[in-house]
């Protein structure tokens, strides 16, 4: 009983770590790369879709309630989290948020990974996913590899 109690003292959970998944992006392009290659390039946008349906549900529900400062408050959190140099604004009824670096490309370079040529095609097929079951719509403008782009988001 006595060890029990010690050993749980000593177990870290991942609640207990920061949240911070730069080593994701990694995983992801060679994700991307091996659907792309052995299914198509259409198999891997479905892939995505099924994926931001399910793992952004609560975000698109947000988003169809409360607006677009869910989505504001959402990248915030994540740039902040991933340090990312960026900046977010409304140009009329559209949330614009600016990317002038991305850090997800930035780590992968500094760390000599893999980036596939289609990572930025991931967060245009993830976005347009929760946009749309929320009753939204968005764009992204990027430069391949750069790590910047242009995001826009606004209300059909």
């Amino acid at each position: 009983m006595k060890t029990e109690r010690k050993l749980k003292k000593r177990l870290r959970l991942s609640s207990d770590a920061e949240y911070l998944h730069k080593d994701f992006h990694g995983a992801l392009c060679q994700a991307v790369k091996y659907l792309d290659d052995r299914y198509g390039k259409e198999h891997t946008c479905m892939y995505l879709k099924q994926f931001a349906e399910k793992y952004y549900s609560p975000l698109s529900a947000r988003l169809k309630e409360n607006g677009l400062q869910e989505l504001e408050r959402h990248w915030q959190r994540v740039f902040s989290l991933e340090n990312g140099d960026f900046e977010q604004f409304y140009d009329n009824e559209k949330l614009v948020l600016k990317v002038n670096s991305c850090p997800a490309i930035a780590h992968l370079k500094k760390i000599g990974q893999f980036v596939t040529e289609r990572f930025c095609q991931t967060t245009k097929v993830v976005n347009a996913t929760i946009c749309k079951n929320a009753g939204y719509n968005c764009s992204c403008h990027y430069e391949r590899g750069k790590g910047r782009c242009i995001q826009t988001f606004w209300k059909e």
